[in-house]
């Protein structure tokens, strides 16, 4: 803002060039996880793919729904310094997370179209990507829940540090969904994506075993 700093700090999920921005990193971190948070259940960004003209049957949004939530709920503990509840909150996460995709890779994807708009190998190939960035997110956090910090400024830098990293993975997920929103759940037929989460979006069904403490 010319003339000084701005009085009011807005979270986008970049910054955009000479923007000015609170000089509070964490603050940063924060709201570029917020905004990932809520641009996932906002308007797709491959924009130069034409958009289904029917509405996205609803199996993949509510399943994304789902670990969205649980991953919200960690990422509540992280801003918050509770290392210890994030990690179970995200123990909780990565295991829907494992289920989902496993579903997806033997249930779904065989059954994907002749001239789809993407085949089945690009699923499973970003399938890898989330479940390897997963699996170093979960470590990053095991780590700090399983090692105390000495003080106020190494919990600050603590949160720091993962709410970037959860913003990397955020980023990746958010990808995902749209392109599976877009195309995939218009391509499989309803009954085969029905017959493949049968128990799983059940309101009284949780997606994994829940942990049992941190470790």
């Amino acid at each position: 803002m010319r003339g000084g700093q701005a009085a009011v700090v807005h979270y986008p999920t970049q910054h955009p060039p000479g923007a000015r921005w609170s000089s509070d990193p964490l603050l940063q971190a924060l709201g570029r996880v917020q905004g990932a948070l809520r641009k996932c259940r906002t308007a797709p960004s491959l924009r130069h793919h034409t958009m289904p003209t029917t509405p996205t049957p609803g199996h993949f949004e509510r399943q994304h729904a789902r670990l969205d939530a649980l991953l919200h709920a960690h990422l509540l503990d992280v801003a918050g310094a509770d290392f210890a509840s994030a990690l179970q909150h995200l123990q909780y996460w990565h295991q829907g997370l494992q289920q989902h995709i496993a579903i997806e890779n033997t249930r779904l994807l065989p059954h994907v179209p002749e001239g789809a708009r993407w085949a089945a190998r690009v699923y499973r190939l970003e399938h890898d990507r989330i479940a390897l960035l997963a699996e170093e997110y979960l470590e990053r956090v095991q780590k700090v829940a399983n090692h105390p910090l000495p003080d106020e400024t190494a919990r600050r830098g603590a949160v720091l540090m993962l709410l970037d990293a959860a913003h990397a993975l955020r980023h990746v997920l958010e990808h995902h969904h749209e392109r599976e929103h877009m195309a995939l759940a218009h391509e499989l037929p309803l009954d085969l994506q029905e017959a493949a989460w049968v128990g799983v979006d059940s309101p009284d069904a949780p997606p994994a075993q829940q942990p049992t403490g941190v470790s």
